[in-house]
Order: C-alpha cells, then sequence, then structure tokens
C-alpha cells in the first residue's frame, strides 16, 4: 500500500501554481511523468441541526488490480462541520496532492466515527460553526443535545464510495463528497448519547456538475399547515419520479435485511432560509449545489410529507450553471 502524508499549507501555496480548475493542463510547470493532482472537498445537503461535525483521518484510492493508495491526514485531521458548508459551499479536505494518474475504481473516506469514544463531549455551543479537534465526530442539535457518532464496522471500512474517477495526466481533477445528511443518520432512544451514521454520499466531478436556485414564497414557509418542529426544504428527485416522503432507515443499529434507500427517494435537498439581498429584503431563497447533469422534479416541503407543487416542477441542471426555479402561490392546488 502506498501512503503519502498531507503537505503543509505552505507546500500546497507552491503546488497551486500548476492547478488549474477542471481538467485541464498545468501549464509551464509539469510534475513527474505518469502523476496527476487530485482535489477532494466535502459537502452537506442539509439538516436540521446545530451542527455535524465530521473528522477525517485520511482517504484511500484504489485502482484495479494495485493496492490502495493512501493520503493520510494522521498528523493533521480535518474537522469539518457540514453544516457551515451547504447548497453550492464545500470545504477542501485534499488540495493538490500529487498521485497516480490514471482510473480509480473507488475511494475511501477515512472517517474516524466509532462507538468506543465520546466525541464532542465538551462542546455545548449550539450557536458557534465552530467544531472541536475532537476524538471522533458528532453532531449537535439545535437544543444543545450531543451524539457521538459512530459507523458500523467505520474502523475496518471507513466510508468506502464506488464510483470510478480519473486523475488526468500532469493536470487536476476536482471532486466533491456532497452528503445528504437528512438521510445519515439513525438514533434509536436506547442508544444516547450515541447515534448510528450510515451515510449517503454520492461523489461527484466538479466539471459534469450545475446548481440549482430559488425563491420560496413567504406564504409557503409561514402557512398554517406547516409543520413548526421541521425546517422548509426544496427536495430534488430524478425526472418522472413524482415528489413522496423520504424512506428514513429503520431505528434499528444493525436492520435485517440491510436498509437499502428507496429508489424514489429525492436525490438532493436544500434548506429553506432567509437571505438577505442587496435591496435590504430578506426572502426565503434555497441552493442546492453539485446535481449531476440532466433533468429533475423540484418541489417544495415544509413538513415533509405535502409538496408543492403535488407534481413537482421541472428542473433542467447543464454543466457549469445555475438554473432557476421559484415557488409561489400560484404553486398551491387549486380549492
Amino acid at each position: 500500500m502506498n501512503i503519502i502524508t498531507k503537505r503543509p499549507a505552505f507546500w500546497l501555496a507552491a503546488v497551486s501554481a500548476v492547478s488549474l480548475a477542471g481538467c485541464g493542463g498545468s501549464g509551464s510547470d509539469p510534475i513527474a511523468e505518469g502523476m496527476g493532482i487530485f482535489n477532494l472537498s466535502v459537502s452537506d445537503g442539509g439538516i436540521d441541526a446545530a451542527k455535524v461535525c465530521i473528522k477525517f483521518d485520511g482517504v484511500e484510492l484504489k485502482k484495479a488490480d494495485e493496492e490502495p493508495f493512501t493520503i493520510s491526514f494522521l498528523d493533521a485531521p480535518e474537522v469539518v462541520n457540514l453544516l457551515a458548508h451547504q447548497g453550492v459551499n464545500s470545504h477542501p479536505i485534499v488540495t493538490g496532492e500529487i498521485v497516480p494518474a490514471g482510473n480509480y475504481e473507488w475511494i475511501r473516506l477515512k472517517v474516524d466515527a466509532s462507538r468506543d469514544k465520546s466525541a464532542g463531549s465538551a462542546d455545548g455551543d449550539p450557536d458557534s460553526e465552530e467544531c472541536l479537534a475532537a476524538d471522533g465526530s458528532y453532531l449537535l442539535t439545535k437544543g444543545g443535545d450531543l451524539y457521538s457518532l459512530f459507523i458500523p464496522s467505520g474502523d475496518q471500512s471507513g466510508l468506502k464510495l464506488i464510483k470510478d474517477i480519473t486523475i488526468p495526466v500532469n493536470a487536476t481533477g476536482n471532486y466533491t463528497a456532497e452528503w445528504d445528511l437528512g438521510k445519515s443518520f439513525i438514533a434509536p432512544p436506547g442508544l444516547y448519547p450515541y447515534a448510528i451514521m450510515k451515510p449517503v454520499v454520492k461523489l461527484v466531478a466538479n466539471n459534469e456538475v450545475g446548481t440549482l436556485v430559488g425563491q420560496v414564497a413567504d406564504d409557503l414557509v409561514l402557512a398554517d399547515t406547516c409543520d413548526v418542529e421541521f425546517t422548509p426544504k426544496v427536495y430534488v428527485f430524478n425526472d418522472g419520479i413524482a415528489p413522496n416522503p423520504i424512506d428514513y432507515p429503520p431505528e434499528v443499529e444493525d436492520p435485517d435485511p440491510p436498509f437499502v434507500p428507496d429508489p424514489n427517494d429525492p436525490v438532493a435537498t436544500g434548506l429553506v432560509k432567509q437571505q438577505e439581498q442587496d435591496d435590504g429584503s430578506m426572502p426565503y431563497r434555497y441552493s442546492i449545489g453539485f446535481l449531476l447533469a440532466g433533468d429533475y422534479e423540484a418541489a417544495f416541503t415544509c413538513d415533509g410529507e405535502t409538496f408543492i407543487p403535488a407534481d413537482g416542477k421541472p428542473a433542467s441542471i447543464t454543466i457549469g450553471a445555475v438554473e432557476t426555479v421559484n415557488f409561489d402561490d400560484t404553486d398551491l392546488p387549486s380549492p
């Protein structure tokens, strides 16, 4: 197994001179023959909590018929509050790493999340986005409840993402691991202060995705029929899928048979929040980044059960572009 250690910041600043967006060439500063540059970021699809702090100890890349190539963070682990990097925002965990070029069949995020730890035990501040340099990963609710997160068998397997990725020769491959936190946790009552993390994550190439944004009318967000304990969201479904509630995993540690996500579930969700505009107004808006190019159906919900409009609104995502889909009173069903 090949192992390299993540370079310090001053080295990354130097290598960034040869790192270009997408998969373009590296200009006049070629790197070693047969090598390429790997960048990896993480982002969050939204969840109603105060912070979700995930500790990364490294990343593995695996070519067919070869030993994994490991980028180790053990000397400087990355602890990331995914809730601070929603929508089109992301946080880099691997920047400018020179790795063997070629096609890789999978990538593994080495997440520190095991049941024998009490991660975040000193973090009781839901108003701060800062994560503690904790021994493990943890979730803090808006009410101050702390859950230490663990992945069943995580010490052995980490978080393995099966996807072909390509690191081009003497150029850069940029990828983002987009977490759907709303479907990634199970908290059976008898397990507290621990919660099971079974991450729902998609790995996308940054040069293959686009963004969906829009505004939601105040009357929809503040309707009497809304659930006061549910943060309003926009769900995005594959084309042809009628909007429907998320099929959450059962609240057991090891379901038998293993839980398989419903293929009709949304592919992404985005929180609807007030955002101050240049004119001082505070409309409700949402932003969903890292959607693969293609056709989708988008719908607003303020209770997770009913959707406006009931059949969704079409959203066509193109690479590198921003698609706008708004929701207003005209989307309500006729009385």
